[in-house]
């Protein structure tokens, strides 16, 4: 769930956890995960944003260790499990600077920076994982992300361009001489948002406009894209991930 180190500020992670009381991804994930790991005890969550994955874990008596470089995702992750009354050993440290120990199962979901060469980290994590590794990962280069295939060409003149997907990974772990398994997987995650000016200010934050010029364009197209749902709007997103895994040799 994280990208860069600054990437996640407080205002961007605040709203994610909102979204996540309206996400399918961590049942869905875990219904496939976890029986698949019955054997293993110690999970290491790489990128593990404020607990979409960890939480559901801890809750299903694993012992977790949550990995992410982003402060406000780690805060939000520990004030969530305090009140679940759920134990995670959290580290605030990007993954090449990180100090870990193996763990049985080693999961990386959403962290398409990790990925972009992905041969460096399936190296570094292989020896981490003592049974087991999941990647997920974007399932099509051409998905929509927040509206920007419509929004790109409304507010900039120009197309939103491809995204990176699951296949370079796959493709790197065959080369690797690692016979993965993929599941394709759905799911949805919407968006509340208070009002018509929270959402103008969260595609500002996220598509990383500061002027007032889009303003106009960008809350037209909201007023008619969010859905009104008990007195809130929501973005309403499906999305479609792979599941890479697969088990070490014993």
């Amino acid at each position: 769930m994280c990208e860069g180190k600054g990437y996640w500020n407080r205002l961007k992670a605040e709203w994610y956890r909102r979204g996540l009381d309206y996400s399918t991804l961590p049942e869905v994930a875990l219904s496939f995960i976890l029986p698949r790991t019955e054997d293993s005890k110690t999970f290491l969550d790489v990128g593990s944003g404020c607990g979409t994955l960890s939480l559901p874990l801890a809750r299903a008596g694993k012992k977790v260790t949550a990995l992410d470089p982003s402060k406000a995702m780690i805060e939000i992750l520990e004030r969530d499990a305090r009140d679940a009354g759920l134990k995670v050993n959290t580290i605030i440290a990007p993954w090449n600077e990180a100090s870990l120990k193996p763990h049985d199962a080693i999961i990386c979901a959403n962290v398409p920076q990790l990925l972009k060469e992905p041969r460096k980290f399936i190296e570094e994590a292989v020896p981490l994982a003592k049974k087991a590794v999941f990647l997920i990962e974007n399932a099509d280069p051409k998905a929509d992300k927040f509206y920007y295939r419509e929004l790109y060409p409304l507010l900039f003149g120009k197309p939103f361009g491809e995204r990176t997907d699951y296949i370079k990974t796959y493709n790197t772990l065959h080369d690797m001489s690692i016979f993965a398994n993929v599941e394709i997987i759905d799911y949805d995650f919407d968006q509340p948002f208070i009002d018509i000016d929270e959402a103008v200010s969260f595609w500002k934050e996220y598509i990383g406009i500061v002027t007032e010029e889009h303003d106009g364009k960008l809350r037209g197209f909201l007023e008619k894209k969010l859905v009104k749902k008990k007195g809130m709007l929501f973005a309403k997103f499906h999305k479609k991930s792979a599941i890479t895994w697969w088990r070490k040799e014993k």
